[in-house]
């Protein structure tokens, strides 16, 4: 008898010490959570002071620079060529500023007339031979020019190949929507027009930006990259591809100063005839910038524009990680 009693408060006690240590397991895995979840907030507010103090340090430093040389920018100029790091807290940040400038701006496809969007020629006119050059078919790259003037302007009236409202909240369209009537803020608003989707996106990606400049198009001569080939063969249509390449191969490091250099580096070239404006410098930029702190990463990507009253302003800005 004594030795079945011993036997029921062993057992008792051992399922006293298993329920206890599942208390203990879950009140540690939640203690855990709480500790992780007061971490990344921390790190969360980290990263948010740490992205405005740089984007602060990168706007003075581009003042800084052009107040002094607002002529020309050149891949050796320390707004472009010099990183920005700094340690807050054990916490890296890093940030590089890059020219941002040289992309075809989709929303220099209009200008702004009696309060309507109508069709900048020029600009067309580039956006064709660039499709042209990527080997897109004319009656595509049609349908792609219509379909985002469209999208863009304030009137109800479908171009030739355009679609307007009717469209895009009629019952075939998912989900129904409205035209922009606007312009674009980003360039991922085109994949909501349907002739751009029968092309590579990568098209759209590598060479179009979305700025929000009512202006011609133009590139910086003296920071383009091998990434710009097409853009470059797209603005000047008496240059091919094999041109356009051999030009940014041989940029000088310091630049150009003016069109009677660049012309006089390279006589072969029929750079006469343009469909866009040709610059030495830029007042558009994008800062990208990254923080590692424990086991947590953020990045951000910042677009600053230089004014002409010689300020610098954020115009937008992407936080990922937070």
């Amino acid at each position: 008898m004594y030795s079945k009693n011993k036997g029921v408060v062993l057992i008792s006690i051992l399922l006293i010490v298993l329920l206890l240590s599942s208390v203990a397991v879950v009140f540690g895995n939640k203690y855990l959570l709480s500790l992780k979840r007061a971490q990344y907030l921390e790190f969360q507010t980290l990263s948010l002071n740490s992205f405005r103090n740089i984007e602060s340090l990168s706007v003075k430093m581009i003042e800084k620079e052009y107040r002094f040389n607002s002529k020309k920018l050149s891949k050796n100029n320390p707004i472009i060529n010099n990183q920005i790091s700094f340690n807050i807290n054990d916490a890296q940040i890093t940030g590089k500023v890059i020219d941002a400038s040289n992309c075809f701006n989709i929303n220099s496809i209009v200008y702004l007339s009696n309060a309507n969007y109508l069709e900048n020629k020029k600009t067309t006119m580039a956006f064709r031979r660039l499709m042209m050059l990527n080997d897109i078919d004319n009656n595509i790259t049609e349908e792609m020019i219509d379909q985002i003037i469209d999208w863009i302007d304030k009137d109800s009236n479908p171009r030739t190949y355009g679609l307007e409202d009717y469209y895009y909240s009629g019952p075939l369209h998912t989900p129904r929507e409205y035209t922009g009537m606007r312009l674009l803020v980003s360039i991922d608003e085109l994949k909501s027009i349907p002739a751009i989707r029968e092309i590579d996106w990568n098209i759209f990606k590598n060479s179009f930006c979305a700025l929000p400049l009512k202006s011609d198009l133009s590139i910086n001569i003296n920071t383009l990259s091998k990434d710009n080939i097409y853009f470059l063969a797209a603005l000047f249509p008496n240059i091919d591809l094999s041109d356009a390449e051999y030009l940014i191969d041989n940029i000088p490091v310091e630049g150009f100063e003016n069109e009677d250099n660049l012309k006089k580096a390279f006589p072969d070239m029929d750079l006469s005839s343009s469909h866009g404006k040709i610059k030495f410098n830029s007042n558009v930029f994008e800062l990208n910038a990254t923080i590692q702190h424990n086991n947590f990463s953020s990045s951000s990507s910042s677009t600053i524009i230089y004014d002409t009253n010689k300020n610098g302003y954020i115009i937008s800005r992407i936080y990922n990680g937070i």
